[in-house]
């Protein structure tokens, strides 16, 4: 016996994510090490195995660093896009992606990061990594 196929759940729309990709910058001045521990005087300590991938999804009960008192100040949110052209006037604030409660660095949501850059000069010069939340 042959059926007939119903057709009218078929998902054939593309829907693009509603968030796009960021860029993660330090602010200039902003000292940063990269250790496994906090580190004193330095404003950002970055997780040693943070810098381990090319790429990976953080989520928000994983230590990415630890800041000192000024918080998520050291931070700057750019999108990326893919127009050089359009001049995107939104401002977008750390806190909208990272929490730093008592110290420490994390994501709010699960995150996919890319890294750009593993070394703290290219860190201070392109930034640290491109990032986008993830359901």
């Amino acid at each position: 016996m042959l059926t007939l196929v119903n057709n009218t759940d078929a998902n054939d729309d593309i829907v693009p994510e509603a968030h796009g990709l960021y860029r993660l910058h330090l602010k200039p001045n902003t000292q940063m090490a990269i250790e496994n521990k906090p580190v004193f005087g330095a404003n950002i300590t970055l997780h040693s195995s943070v810098l381990r991938h090319d790429n990976f999804v953080a989520t928000p009960d994983n230590i990415l660093g630890w800041l000192d008192h000024c918080g998520l100040s050291h931070f700057a949110v750019k999108a990326e896009t893919d127009n050089s052209e359009s001049e995107d006037t939104s401002v977008l604030l750390p806190s909208q992606f990272l929490n730093a409660e008592g110290g420490i660095l994390r994501v709010t949501a699960p995150t996919r990061i890319y890294l750009i850059s593993k070394t703290p000069i290219d860190i201070n010069k392109r930034g640290l990594c491109l990032f986008t939340p993830v359901k």
